[in-house]
């Protein structure tokens, strides 16, 4: 399916791509298609000298950012008529127009032109979606699940999934490439039931769970959930079970700080995570005790794991990113109960790390084995523009969603609520500032990883992944906290939709 060749062939590899990277099968293929496509963007003025097709242009422009390959947006201008505008003509080509659409979430601070794009697909997709215009059904579902999130913002393992239903009922697809794509699913999933048991056994073994609180609930399966947004790909099993674990180390740790403990008894917590030393834990009660314990465990079992891998270096890495974490926690809980407001650059700030993004990622790090070396963990530590930007995104959409729960529990520490203060707006000119932020904050997000150069794309892809798993987390609900709304569509999706071969 990648063959070499003139023009033609080669365009024809490169949308090749596009199905394999659709479907789920990119990561078998990771070197043939790298050298494919760096050849493919050498000669990429010829390519498109020609090539006036909607459909073609806009999954070539796709496929080479994913890639981090910079194909520029003039090339959209080709399409626009003597008057400016886009023409009448392009909205016919229905997989054009929905490409089209797709390419617009690619775009950085500079492709201006892709506002326009936003605006010109978006109303004609919509009336396609919501059947006021016919089309055929498969393709009407694909249209609803990209309005819902693009491709490019949503995780790997749900594109596939819904890929694979879209393409099975197109007339000219490639039966092998198809039966491949669902055992391959199928094989995707034979790893996550293991890791979901593995979990959730691990998870109710624990001496400490004992001590939790009677309303603390059980979250092995969203915590999963959000390690396999993090990699999808069978390798990465161990990578995810260590996520999982310490997802739910970072909840209880949460929740201790949030709800259960005084002041006092957190900066206590605190001063023991400070010291990483059992022999202070005397000095902390209840709950505060219970999670340090817990925390003592997980980190006991990364070391174990990381000692066997010859990879101890990762040890004070991901502890010290635990330590951040602790000391932004008793930061907004003494902004939230002692009547500081701060700043809303101030709080978002500081929100974006106790939220546990760097953490996160640090932790997605460790998980890919050898992969990640000592300079994947000193950029993140460094926090470049890219990880400021995630943790900040991760507050803001986070604290939106959360808005009314958090007011109505007297929890002030919201950045809508520090912004609506700061600037004397109402909930609704608050939030749709924020989205506009959100908004800018996505091009930023794909400006920096098409100018990253330092980074392996494999160390890049995990924070394009944590990127995408914020709109699949907070898009519809607050799919981590609400266990009976979008994570159930999610994982029956994922798990238990039949897959017919």
């Amino acid at each position: 399916m990648l063959p070499s060749g003139d023009k033609d062939a080669m365009k024809t590899k490169i949308l090749s791509i596009h199905f394999l990277e659709s479907l789920g099968l990119s990561y078998h293929f990771e070197k043939e298609i790298e050298e494919s496509l760096k050849h493919a963007f050498e000669k990429i003025e010829d390519l498109i000298a020609d090539e006036n097709d909607l459909y073609t242009i806009s999954t070539m422009f796709r496929v080479f950012r994913t890639y981090g390959l910079n194909m520029l947006s003039d090339v959209f201008k080709r399409f626009k008529g003597d008057d400016g505008k886009f023409k009448e003509c392009l909205i016919e080509d229905v997989k054009g127009m929905l490409s089209f659409y797709e390419a617009v979430h690619f775009g950085t601070t500079t492709d201006h032109i892709l506002d326009e794009v936003l605006s010109f697909t978006l109303n004609h997709l919509e009336s396609l979606a919501t059947g006021r215009r016919a089309c055929p059904l498969h393709i009407s579902k694909l249209i609803q699940n990209a309005l819902h999130i693009p491709q490019h913002r949503n995780i790997q393992a749900l594109v596939a999934r819904e890929y694979i239903s879209f393409y099975e009922h197109e007339e000219d697809r490639d039966d092998t490439l198809l039966k491949l794509a669902k055992l391959n699913f199928k094989f995707l999933q034979l790893h996550y039931f293991q890791e979901l048991k593995t979990i959730t056994m691990w998870w109710r073994e624990l001496e400490h769970t004992s001590n939790f609180p009677p309303n603390f609930r059980e979250r092995t399966v969203e915590t999963w959930f959000a390690a396999m947004m993090m990699y999808f790909e069978p390798q990465f099993s161990l990578g995810r079970i260590m996520s999982a674990k310490l997802y739910l180390v970072i909840t209880f740790l949460d929740d201790a700080c949030d709800t259960y403990g005084s002041v006092p008894e957190v900066e206590s917590l605190v001063d023991c995570l400070e010291r990483w030393d059992p022999d202070y834990m005397e000095n902390l009660q209840g709950h505060m005790k219970t999670a340090f314990k817990f925390v003592m465990y997980l980190f006991k079992e990364y070391e174990e794991i990381l000692r066997s891998q010859g990879r101890l270096f990762v040890m004070d890495k991901m502890i010290e990113e635990f330590k951040i974490i602790a000391r932004t926690n008793l930061e907004l809980v003494k902004w939230a109960r002692g009547g500081h407001v701060p700043s809303f650059d101030e709080y978002i700030e500081s929100g974006g790390a106790e939220i546990g993004t760097y953490a996160t990622i640090a932790c997605s790090i460790m998980g890919l084995g050898e992969i990640g070396k000592k300079e994947a963990f000193e950029w993140l530590i460094s926090r470049p523009t890219l990880v400021q930007i995630l943790g900040a995104k991760t507050r803001l959409m986070d604290d939106i969603v959360d808005f009314e729960e958090d007011m109505e529990k007297g929890y002030t520490a919201n950045a809508l609520n520090y912004y609506m203060n700061e600037h004397r707006v109402t909930k609704e000119e608050a939030s749709r500032e924020l989205e506009k932020i959100n908004g800018d904050m996505n091009k930023i997000v794909n400006k920096e990883c098409l100018k990253n150069t330092t980074m392996p794309r494999r160390i890049l892809m995990q924070y394009v992944n944590y990127w995408r798993s914020l709109d699949v987390l907070y898009t519809a609900d607050d799919v981590y906290n609400h266990r009976e709304g979008k994570l159930k569509e999610y994982l029956s999706i994922l798990l238990f939709d039949p897959i017919l071969l």
